[in-house]
C-alpha cells in the first residue's frame, strides 16, 4: 500500500501555506514568474472538504481547505463519476488530495486531482 505523502513535496519542505508566503512576498507583476517552477510539483496534502459545484454535466470543481484553516485553499476539478461520494459530503469533512499544481493564485492553488482519498475513520455524512 503506499504511504500517504509526496515524498517530492516532504523533501523540498513545500507546503501550501510556505507556498502562499512565497507567492505573497513577490511584487504583484513577478508573482506568476515566480511561481513557474511550482506548476507540476505534486502535491499530497490531508484537507477538508470546502465546497463543490457543477462545471458541467460530468465534472464538479471542487474547493478543499488545509490547516491552518484560512481564506487560502486548493481547487480542482473531478470527475462526478469517479467520486460519487461529493453528492453527500458536507463542508468540514477530511480528505486526502493527491495532484500536480497548475496555478498558484493569492487565494487557490489550482490542482490537476489525480486522486481523491476518503477518510474511513471520519463517521459518514447523512444526507
Amino acid at each position: 500500500m503506499e504511504e500517504f505523502g509526496s515524498q517530492e513535496m516532504e523533501d523540498r519542505g513545500m507546503t501550501p501555506e510556505e507556498i502562499f508566503a512565497e507567492f505573497e512576498a513577490q511584487p504583484p507583476l513577478a508573482r506568476r514568474r515566480s511561481m513557474q517552477r511550482y506548476l507540476g510539483v505534486e502535491m499530497d496534502y490531508p484537507v477538508t472538504f470546502a465546497d463543490a459545484w457543477e462545471a458541467d454535466n460530468e465534472t464538479v470543481r471542487i474547493a478543499l481547505r488545509f490547516e491552518p484553516h484560512s481564506v487560502r485553499g486548493i481547487v480542482g476539478n473531478v470527475a462526478l463519476a469517479d467520486y460519487p461520494q461529493l453528492e453527500h459530503l458536507r463542508a468540514g469533512e477530511p480528505l486526502r488530495v493527491r495532484g500536480r499544481i497548475r496555478s498558484v493564485s493569492t487565494l487557490w492553488i489550482e490542482l490537476d486531482i489525480s486522486e481523491l482519498l476518503f477518510c474511513l475513520e471520519a463517521e459518514p455524512s447523512i444526507a
